[in-house]
């Protein structure tokens, strides 16, 4: 284990929404970019794969996210980092505590984690469910999807995550669907 003096004391992770820079995610962006810039997290974490193979090929939400962030902030964070595997809301908040691994493990890093509102409820389970506690949440809202659907697609969520086949089933279906979008 790591002596607490080496540990961040706030990791900042924004899972992203698609591959294309339109006016709903330029403006979830820029509300991570003014929180970051508040709070100057030591270390920042991008969350999201290639999924608009189709339409965007070769970008990853994660490295828009990257491109867009980095050069409006005003401090240097001591750590950057780009996870380009994630599919589903699961996926980020599993590869985000993979990637960070022993970082998460001390009690006083705060961890912060940015999503679109009507996913909160989702990415709080899949957050603690991999890491054991509660993350704070940033949240823009603008509703990919309606909120009954959120429910609904929770709950399968909850679901797959108590039953990992189910997860990678999910996890490969959002992968075929990343071909046609």
């Amino acid at each position: 284990m790591l002596p607490d003096s080496s540990y961040p004391n706030h990791i900042f992770a924004i899972f992203g929404y698609g591959c294309h820079l339109n006016n709903e995610l330029s403006m979830y962006l820029d509300n991570n970019v003014a929180f970051a810039n508040r709070e100057k997290p030591d270390c920042l974490v991008f969350c999201g794969g290639f999924t608009q193979r189709k339409s965007a090929p070769g970008v990853s939400e994660a490295k828009l996210m990257f491109d867009y962030v980095v050069p409006r902030l005003s401090y240097v964070p001591h750590d950057t980092l780009i996870e380009q595997d994630s599919y589903t809301t699961q996926d980020n908040a599993e590869k985000l505590v993979s990637k960070l691994g022993l970082l998460l493990c001390s009690a006083r890093t705060k961890l912060t984690v940015a999503c679109e509102a009507t996913r909160t409820l989702k990415v709080d389970l899949a957050v603690r469910s991999f890491l054991r506690r509660r993350p704070y949440l940033l949240t823009t809202s603008w509703e990919l999807m309606s909120p009954q659907k959120q429910i609904i697609s929770t709950l399968y969520d909850w679901v797959a995550i108590k039953f990992p086949p189910l997860a990678l089933y999910f996890r490969n279906k959002r992968i075929r669907r990343a071909e046609q979008i």
